[in-house]
């Protein structure tokens, strides 16, 4: 089974054992994965012996187990100081905070080194006081472990202390009473001391530490004596529903240790050790059997920390702001998005540019694509209009030299008239010599011009001809058409350049007579080259015998 990154696997450092590494279905109370590894702890110092050797083990068991890199861990440490104070309610957080430091003075472990704190406000609290529980480990220590964890490219949610991982478990599996506020005593023995906690319910009510002097070089007599002798003076003076007795140690086994004990109440046991006879809880098919009975406490708290929130009256995190800029340094910051927290690493802040610079890069570069466009036809319309200032130009310097002095206006007239006196001519002519009865359907009047148009007499049209051959009797022009049009065949009149048409068969009824059209230029037309049939067709069908041009 692969897990997702959203998985918690909890992490426990367990002297004992060594370190685990254990993934929980919180639903099914099922362990799904676990994996061991020896690790040295020391007992005296309180601390893992050797952190690069942790780290090492911690990176086989993840590449063992195949947890995802980005998974989040709860990582659980045995307790160095575990307890619980009455403080006035007038003190505010910050006042506990530093009354907390200084009890934390005294403490053989934090003279030499600096402590990190985790403390919780408990709901027995009263009016008059605060009671809070607070546990402490080295700081510098968990900064290295907290970075090792980073390193390895997890991500660490929290770190609890063995007490609290305890006592979770045994609530998660229920092995201990703790509803309506039932009055009852947990006590913890390990290598190291014996620690008397008085419950009511799921809340700490005060806590006591012996500590004690027990090995599996001594005989049993000697090592359960030396348990009895330090915690019945307690026990003697704490009367409860009952007592719950965990033994994590092997020298140790709780269920001989409770026949041992003298107590006002009933007493049931917990082995979290060699001596445990049944698993706590069910594995899942990828873990070993042998490995069911070995199980701490410690790892399943761990492994269940998140879940188990919501069940809890006291929630312990040592991997808070108190550890301290310089672990808060190698952090990146986190937000909260749509309820989803993001790491602001350098590779999300790398992701975050480019989803953000691909959308603007390409509008740039259509904008830019656009505006090179633009541009390029601004240049060549520069260009174009350059060309032609040039052209300009060079006209003013070809021309430099003549003067608006010699301009005579009367010469240009006189040239132009010269120039186009047969057109004027013509244009005089046919403003004034047009006979009756005669009107003009083409008029083309240049280097070459023809004349074209429709007569109901013979006469009018030699009249015309020989009114423009007066004109200039040297002219090429000729009579170059005359013939006998039809009445269906009449041509709409037009000018030279105007497209205007209109029936003339009112003209043709006037008239009650067929008419004659005629061609008058100083070109020889087409049809007239051709042979009597394109003659014919070209006069129509009621044509005169074809004419030759008359001078």
């Amino acid at each position: 089974m692969k897990l997702k990154k959203s998985s918690i696997v909890g992490v426990s450092v367990t002297p004992e054992i060594g370190l685990e590494v254990a993934q929980v279905d919180f639903a099914s109370q099922t362990v799904l994965k676990y994996g061991i590894r020896q690790l040295e702890y020391d007992s005296n110092r309180r601390e893992i012996a050797d952190l690069d050797l942790f780290k090492e083990a911690l990176q086989d068991l993840f590449f063992e187990l195949q947890i995802p890199k980005g998974t989040e861990v709860v990582l659980n440490l045995p307790s160095v100081v575990f307890k619980t104070v009455d403080y006035p309610a007038a003190m505010d957080e910050t006042q506990i905070g530093n009354a907390i430091e200084e009890e934390l003075a005294d403490h053989f472990i934090f003279k030499s080194v600096e402590p990190v704190v985790s403390a919780t406000r408990l709901p027995n609290s009263t009016i008059q006081f605060h009671k809070i529980a607070y546990t402490a480990a080295q700081k510098q220590m968990l900064i290295e472990i907290a970075m090792g964890i980073k390193d390895l490219g997890y991500k660490l949610y929290a770190v609890d202390t063995s007490v609290n991982s305890v006592l979770n478990a045994l609530m998660y599996k229920q092995r201990v009473e703790v509803t309506n506020d039932t009055s009852w005593v947990l006590m913890i023995i390990d290598n190291m001391c014996c620690r008397i906690m008085t419950m009511s319910g799921r809340n700490y009510v005060d806590t006591y530490e012996e500590r004690i002097s027990i090995g599996e070089v001594l005989g049993d007599a000697e090592n359960y004596g030396t348990v009895v002798s330090a915690v019945s003076p307690i026990l003697k003076n704490l009367p409860s529903k009952y007592l719950c007795v965990v033994s994590k140690t092997n020298v140790i086994s709780a269920e001989v240790l409770a026949s041992k004990l003298t107590y006002s109440a009933p007493i049931i046991h917990q082995e979290a050790n060699c001596f445990s006879k049944e698993a706590f809880l069910e594995v899942g098919p990828e873990v070993d059997e042998k490995f069911a009975n070995i199980l701490s406490l410690d790892i399943i708290g761990a492994s269940i920390n998140r879940d188990f929130e919501q069940y809890s009256n006291a929630h312990f995190n040592l991997f808070n702001k108190s550890l301290g800029d310089i672990y808060t340094m190698e952090q990146p910051p986190e937000i909260t998005l749509n309820g989803k927290t993001c790491v602001l690493s350098n590779a999300f802040l790398i992701r975050c540019f480019i989803i953000f610079a691909l959308p603007v890069l390409a509008l740039c570069i259509f904008v830019w694509v656009y505006y090179t466009g633009q541009i390029n036809t601004a240049q060549n319309t520069y260009k174009e209009l350059e060309a032609k200032a040039e052209k300009i130009n060079q006209f003013l310097k070809d021309n430099e030299n003549i003067s608006s002095e010699l301009f005579d206006e009367g010469d240009e007239i006189r040239m132009g008239l010269e120039h186009n006196k047969k057109i004027y001519s013509y244009y005089t002519i046919v403003g004034t010599e047009i006979p009756k009865k005669l009107w003009l359907t083409h008029l083309n009047l240049s280097d070459k011009t023809t004349i074209e148009g429709q007569a109901d007499n013979l006469e009018s049209v030699y009249a015309f001809f020989r009114s423009i051959k007066d004109y200039d009797p040297n002219s090429a022009i000729k009579l170059q058409k005359l013939g006998l049009a039809s009445k269906t065949e009449l041509p709409a009149i037009s000018a030279e350049g105007d497209d205007a048409e209109f029936d003339t068969d009112s003209i043709l009824t006037t008239l009650n007579a067929d008419f004659y059209e005629f061609v008058i230029s100083d070109q020889a037309l087409q049809n007239t080259q051709n042979n009597g049939n394109n003659k014919k067709e070209v006069l129509g069908n009621n044509a005169l015998p074809a004419l030759e041009p008359i001078n």
